[in-house]
């Protein structure tokens, strides 16, 4: 027996297309494993079909699909389809690191889209193991899924079950990734530009191909001589004096520093001069905090991929390590609370790059020529970790919407990339104003590597809506309206009954509750002085208007 119908299409406008209605319900569908099979593509195996009542009423589905040419290997899909309130839309998750395992809760926007009527698919893209293994690269079949491949193949088989299941024609698709999935809806949008409506491409760095191998050099840089390590500690003290003197130069004193770019800070000025202290630097401290901002640099002494933006100095932990050194490269969850998590993913690449027994630490020389050239071009023959596709002249013909976001004071991909990606995509397509016709994007103040930070907690969740009112209603994304604060963040994906969020994977914003201006770009947001007086007023977004850069 057929699954029954649901709902028609829902109201236009962005608010009334998320409410959910309680009478649209779906009675009686048919979800189990002979029935989900019989409705799949002929490539398709349904593993398991199950009836679940938590988060919601749904059924799940796991399934796998066997690709070749490479191959053969085995990509593993979830999807989840609600028995209630289906709001015509479907949801693909993009996976940070690796991947490695099937996911049920979308990352980023954090929590599972199910609460909103989603029904929702991800994959394993191709390869079970942990997010920071990068080992698979060197079977041909794996890279080809994890790159590209499993994503695709995911999502036009789970596409199909999903319209087949509602028996609907019409299904609104979207897909969301931030680092990992951001690089996987850079080859979405330029490889398969067809599968998805809407995507949302958050902080893929790779610009250059040094992006992993900047995780290694920065190690390298903690583990230079006795006291090199940049603990904590010595992070916040110097992100305390950096934002101070950087704070208004965007005219509002918020704590935010709106572009990294234009603030510079005189390290020497805090260099210890009686011992260490908490307020200063030690030399080997010194040499490291200019090391890490500059960047690594080449043989011919030109920067292989830029140096970590100045703002919010703190989050520089993630990626220079919590505990100081000797740390260890593997791949696992205990040790992901010892070692840094680039130094993992680095070490992890060098491997792949230069042989098993490559020591990153020790081995990988930044002036050694024939080194750094063997890493770009190992990367280019894999197909992993060269700089990705910016001809977006499929997606321009498909008719599909791309919304770029990263944050301002990203450590491991640098906004600044992702602008680059912007400008490169217009000249392939004939133009920014051509561009913006399907693409946009968004710096985030405040915002560190896909969250955390002092930016603001909601951003892709507000990115998403703005999304689903411009594919469903035509509505060009703007000014948008994002905030920070448990009293202010608007979670889509949240459980309605707790406001709690699952799959979260990046540390919530700090700082007091406040509203953040959001500028397509080149437009920037920029305080009203008129109101300076009233303290709380840089925290509202009624006090902030987008305007040329």
């Amino acid at each position: 027996m057929k699954p029954k119908s649901t709902l028609g299409l829902l109201a236009s406008g962005v608010l009334a297309s998320l409410a959910l209605s309680s009478t649209t319900a779906l009675a009686n569908a048919e979800c189990n494993t002979e029935s989900i099979q019989a409705i799949a593509p002929q490539d398709t195996v349904i593993d398991r079909a199950e009836a679940l009542a938590k988060p919601v009423p749904h059924c799940k589905i796991d399934g796998h699909i066997i690709t070749t040419n490479p191959g053969p290997n085995q990509v593993n899909f979830r999807l989840q389809l609600p028995d209630e309130n289906w709001n015509n839309r479907y949801y693909f998750i993009g996976m940070g690191g690796s991947a490695g395992y099937v996911p049920t809760d979308s990352q980023i926007p954090a929590g599972n889209p199910l609460f909103k009527g989603f029904a929702v698919a991800g994959t394993d893209t191709g390869r079970q193991g942990h997010m920071l293994d990068w080992g698979f690269l060197t079977d041909p079949a794996n890279a080809e899924d994890h790159i590209h491949r499993a994503m695709h193949v995911t999502a036009v088989a789970t596409q199909a079950i999903t319209k087949t299941y509602y028996e609907t024609d019409t299904l609104y698709r979207y897909m969301s990734g931030c680092s990992g999935g951001g690089r996987m809806a850079t080859e979405s949008i330029t490889r398969h530009p067809e599968d998805f409506d809407g995507v949302l491409l958050g902080a893929p760095g790779g610009r250059s191909n040094m992006t992993m191998a900047a995780f290694v050099y920065n190690a390298q840089q903690m583990n230079r001589e006795p006291g090199a390590w940049l603990s904590p500690a010595k992070l916040d003290m110097l992100d305390r004096k950096v934002t101070e003197h950087c704070d208004e130069l965007d005219g509002a004193r918020d704590g935010i520093i709106d572009d990294h770019r234009a603030c510079s800070f005189d390290f020497e000025s805090i260099k210890c001069t009686g011992g260490d202290g908490p307020e200063c630097l030690t030399e080997p401290e010194l040499k490291s905090v200019k090391a890490v901002l500059e960047g690594p640099l080449g043989p011919d002494g030109k920067p292989l991929k830029p140096g970590y933006p100045i703002s919010n100095i703190s989050v520089w932990s993630g990626f220079l390590g919590h505990v100081p050194p000797p740390w260890s490269d593997e791949a696992s969850m205990e040790n992901m609370m010892k070692s840094p998590s680039g130094y993992v993913i680095g070490s992890s690449m060098a491997k792949v790059l230069f042989g098993k027994d490559f020591n990153a630490l020790e081995d990988l020389d930044f002036s050694n020529a024939e080194q750094i050239a063997t890493w770009k071009s190992r990367t280019r023959e894999i197909g992993f970790g060269a700089p990705y596709s910016a001809d977006l002249r499929g997606l321009q013909k498909s008719g599909g919407k791309v919304l770029m976001w990263n944050g301002v004071s990203d450590p491991c991909c640098i906004d600044s990339e992702l602008e680059e990606y912007y400008y490169e995509a217009s000249e392939k397509v004939g133009g920014v104003d051509k561009l913006e016709q399907f693409a946009t994007y968004y710096r985030v103040p405040g915002m560190a590597h896909c969250g955390g930070g002092t930016g603001p907690q909601d951003a892709p969740d507000q990115f998403l809506n703005a999304m689903i009112d411009w594919v469903e209603n035509g509505k060009k994304p703007g000014a948008i309206v994002a905030h920070r604060g448990a009293d202010r963040a608007k979670l889509l994906f949240a459980n309605p009954s707790t406001g709690q969020v699952s799959g979260v994977l990046v540390p919530p914003p700090t700082g007091e509750s406040r509203d953040f201006l959001l500028c397509p770009h080149p437009q920037v947001a920029r305080f009203d002085k008129s109101k300076a007086a009233d303290p709380n007023a840089v925290y509202k977004a009624k006090n902030w208007q987008c305007s040329a850069s």
